[in-house]
């Protein structure tokens, strides 16, 4: 149980900041993107109001930027930059413009102002954006606006190559220290996860440990009581006081017994495995609680799928049923039938029990495999056990790989399904 404990808060741990370090990462990579990308709008806005080029000095026909005579820079006032922008930004800028006439026949090409694009590949490039039918959008690496102003349009281009050079540069880099340090905090996790959970574990050894004494320690006096019985109904006679007693003294003993069972089964022991055949071993373990039940005035029904084999503990599966049939004969309705059903989904084995009951709430009704849980939690019920017996049936599937559940669909019946093997 220790080391099932230490895995999952190493997993659980593990998980949380895989998740935080996604969410982080992503949400700095989508910023950075969004950054990026609404500065190629507002760049090419900027274009688009100044028809399709820089103010002031810098031509739409022109190459290379002519010097201001006023000597005055570039920022601020009627068709100046803009605040953000500085005297490098027409230098660093390069894009290119396509005019279009009304009928959306090409007028003008100026590419003027870039290097990498000539008026052939401008004019491929305005054909791909009328085809998408989009007023903005990528074209590789380049970013288009189509701007419309006194029946003229525009498609301007503004090359975005180092702005998404440098956020795929960003994601690279994140990746990689996210990597990086996952794996260092996994590592440190996992180092680390004796110290945090030392002290469950020392609190889980001395329970153990208290168990098992208690467990060796109980059956001395409960022999000796159990002798005494004995010698007083050979003096005396049997009596309701004897037999209440000796029921006791086995009711006391059986608990013992199981709560030394789980303590072992909880500290992960080994368990002797063998090809068992599922439907005999089942059939035989009803076999004398149909006895019973008959005795009760109660029928016990079977379906039972023949030949299903699995890997398993025989002495535990034999317990296992007899804990749910001894709970179903404890707690079901007297004039309902109680159902066993036995099949194969696959490669597991699906061990199935119904019954109807009283006091049931519709839904799940995994509470029942809590330890010392009963329906009556004053522990004052008529009805004999101590509320552990299917709280071992679960340590038991749970030493076999499998899984227990319990619901009722209508509130009035309850279905304990096993999926073992």
């Amino acid at each position: 149980m220790v080391d099932k404990l230490r895995k999952r808060v190493v997993t659980y741990t593990v998980l949380a900041v895989l998740l935080v370090l996604i969410l982080l990462m992503g949400t700095l990579n989508i910023a950075n993107y969004v950054v990026k990308d609404r500065a190629a709008d507002a760049m090419l806005e900027f274009l688009a109001e100044n028809d399709g080029a820089f103010p002031g000095p810098f031509g739409k026909d022109d190459m290379e930027p002519k010097a201001n005579p006023d000597g005055e820079g570039f920022h601020g006032g009627p068709g100046g930059l803009r605040p953000g922008m500085t005297e490098e930004t027409p230098y660093e800028t390069r894009f290119f413009t396509v005019d279009l006439n009304e009928d959306g026949s090409i007028s003008s090409i100026n590419t003027g102002r870039i290097a990498a694009v000539d008026s052939a590949k401008a004019v491929e490039m305005v054909e791909s954006a009328i085809a998408k039918g989009k007023s903005t959008g990528y074209d590789g690496n380049y970013k288009y606006l189509l701007s419309e102003a006194e029946g003229k349009k525009t498609y301007i281009f503004v090359d975005c190559t180092r702005d998404l050079m440098s956020v795929r540069s960003f994601l690279k880099t994140s990746l990689l220290v996210s990597l990086i340090g996952f794996i260092a905090i996994s590592i440190l996790v996992y180092l680390l996860s004796p110290k945090m959970i030392k002290p469950v574990a020392e609190s889980y050894a001395k329970q153990k440990e208290f168990i098992t004494n208690a467990g060796h320690e109980l059956k001395t006096p409960m022999s000796v009581i159990e002798s005494c019985t004995e010698v007083i109904e050979l003096q005396s006679g049997e009596s309701k006081w004897t037999q209440g007693i000796k029921e006791q003294v086995k009711k006391l003993s059986d608990l013992t017994t199981h709560m030394v069972a789980l303590a072992k089964m909880d500290e992960g022991e080994e368990l002797a495995m063998e090809d068992v055949n599922l439907s005999e071993l089942v059939n035989k373990a009803l076999a004398g609680f149909s006895l019973e039940a008959e005795q009760q005035g109660r029928v016990i029904e079977r379906n039972i799928e023949s030949g299903i084999s699995i890997k398993g503990n025989a002495t535990l599966l034999t317990e296992l049923v007899s804990i749910l049939a001894d709970n179903a004969l404890k707690y079901a309705t007297e004039e309902k039938p109680i159902k066993f059903s036995l099949a194969k989904d696959g490669k597991r084995a699906v061990l199935t029990e119904e019954n109807y009951a009283e006091g049931l709430e519709k839904g799940s009704q995994n509470k029942f495999f809590d330890r010392f849980y009963r329906g009556d939690t004053s522990h004052n019920s008529e009805k004999p056990g101590s509320g552990i017996g299917l709280s071992m049936a679960q340590s038991i599937v749970s030493a076999h790989g499998g899984e227990i559940t319990a619901e009722s669909p209508d509130g009035e019946r309850i279905i304990i399904t096993v999926k073992i093997g």
